[in-house]
């Protein structure tokens, strides 16, 4: 696991503080890692150079451009082209005697005006981009210079390489005109506003520079405001013990509704995961040998799954509210079509042991319904991590899975008394099917009947999902059934 802030400049002062170091040290610390991730990329296997490679940078007024400006100095030693794209003049002491030091050394510089004619002239000479416009910290809107050289250069035909976000990405990982970067190398640490579902198109490979000191010494001076998960924290249910049954694992119960295939996918899901029981309530043929079907909730229930395929206004629904309240040991996975029902506050509210699993237009409606506030499905995207920490502080006992092109799985620390965000941003685009998130519903049921708490079925059901999508050849050709299968393969 590996840990993420929101703003990191905190943590370049605290470092330059407590272990003497200078900014110019923590700078070139910098451009030296920016040389290394270039280094590989310069020289073309194709040999299609007319004249001598070229490194293009982008360099903007702060101390992101005076990273590409020390980047510049460093790669005047190689027997290579380095050019400079100046997006105004530098506004801080220290990039202004960066520059100076660059242009001393002979480094070109061309104006943004220039850039689309020199991008032409060196269409078969440029190899490797490098984005030093704007990093931590940047707040929208771009101004219209900017936002030219970044059309202009992601057109350009060559690898490209952020310092530290792409330019375009704000703090809150939105933008409209974003640098779409092969590889991001983040300074010093990782920054939230590179896992937004947005930034996923844009930030490439992620990789982390050290400044000066290591990784674990500049992280350590703060706390941080989420979480990356690794493979490492999926915890797959392996089966250890010899002396058990089928009842060993769990029964976990689907309630079936409106669309029956649905609730079959979880079931089947569920079963596949590790759980000895799966039921389908509700209908009386299941279709599939190895899931029962049952008109009533089965005694020996160990966790439930409502929500997929249930329908809006089912009548139905009030029995499984009733086994909620008077099961309050038993967990439920809530998904889907339950967050369109009112009585989902009270539930909520009268018990914990609950993992909701919406995807944003639905805990949309979740936030509205538990009195929480009006918000678009746009606003949800936007403020995702902001909204997931609103829902779980006010439903301590609950855990939330955001799901998206990076899912977002928040809970409350009653060690640590704040809601901890651990993100997942493993899934593939072929998860973008229907019947993908029955399968994470079926997932986290069948770890919550086979006795995982809440917080590590979230975590390892979400994992499982994504690295079994990983699996699938071609991303278009998906199925919940080629998704189940490819779960046994982990």
């Amino acid at each position: 696991m590996q840990n993420i802030f929101f703003d990191t400049r905190i943590l370049d002062k605290k470092s330059r503080e407590k272990f003497f170091l200078t900014e110019e040290l923590m700078m070139e610390n910098a451009a030296q890692g920016l040389e290394s991730c270039v280094m590989p990329h310069v020289f073309h296997e194709s040999e299609r150079y007319i004249n001598r490679p070229c490194v293009l940078i982008l360099a903007g007024r702060g101390n992101n451009g005076a990273d590409g400006y020390a980047l510049a100095r460093r790669l005047s030693c190689h027997d290579f082209c380095a050019a400079v794209c100046c997006i105004g003049e530098p506004s801080s002491e220290i990039a202004k005697v960066q520059k100076k030091r660059a242009e001393l050394l002979g480094v070109s510089f061309i104006s943004p005006y220039d850039l689309d004619s020199f991008a032409e002239e060196k269409s078969f000479d440029i190899s490797v981009v490098v984005d030093c416009i704007y990093g931590s910290g940047f707040h929208l809107p771009l101004d219209a210079e900017s936002e030219a050289v970044i059309q202009s250069a992601n057109k350009i035909e060559a690898f490209k390489i952020s310092c530290d976000v792409p330019s375009g990405l704000d703090s809150n990982g939105n933008g409209k005109i974003i640098f779409r970067a092969d590889e991001t190398v983040a300074m010093g640490a990782l920054k939230l506003s590179l896992f937004s579902d947005k930034a996923k198109d844009f930030c490439g490979k992620i990789k982390v520079c050290n400044l000066g000191i290591s990784r674990n010494n500049f992280e350590f001076l703060e706390m941080p405001d989420a979480f990356l998960l690794e493979k490492e924290e999926m915890k797959l249910p392996f089966r250890k013990i010899q002396n058990v049954h089928k009842g060993t694992f769990g029964h976990v119960a689907v309630a079936a509704g409106e669309k029956t295939g649905a609730a079959k996918i979880a079931a089947n899901a569920a079963f596949a995961f590790g759980a000895g029981l799966a039921t389908i309530v509700g209908i009386e043929d299941s279709s599939f040998m190895n899931i029962m079907a049952s008109l009533e909730l089965p005694e020996n229930t160990t966790a439930l799954a409502l929500g997929c395929g249930f329908g809006r206004s089912n009548p139905g629904v009030q029995r499984y509210f009733e086994f909620l309240k008077e099961n309050k040991n038993i967990p439920c996975v809530l998904d889907a079509d339950i967050f369109y029902y009112k009585e989902i506050l009270s539930i909520l509210a009268e018990r914990g042991n609950f993992i909701l699993t919406p995807h944003p237009k639905e805990f949309s409606v979740l936030l509205e319904n538990c009195d929480l506030g009006k918000f678009s499905v746009q606003e949800v995207v936007e403020k995702r991590i902001e909204l997931v920490k609103l829902f779980c502080k006010k439903f301590e006992d609950s855990v939330l899975v955001l799901k998206g092109a990076v899912v977002l799985i928040g809970m409350w620390s009653k060690n640590e008394g704040r809601v901890k965000i651990y993100l997942n941003p493993y899934g593939k685009t072929s998860l973008a099917k229907g019947g993908s998130g029955d399968v994470l519903a079926g997932l986290v049921a069948s770890l919550l009947a086979q006795g995982y708490d809440c917080a590590n079925a979230a975590v390892t059901a979400s994992l499982a999902h994504s690295f079994a999508s990983k699996k699938i050849k071609n991303n278009f050709a998906l199925t919940p059934q080629i998704l189940i299968e490819k779960i046994s393969e982990l």
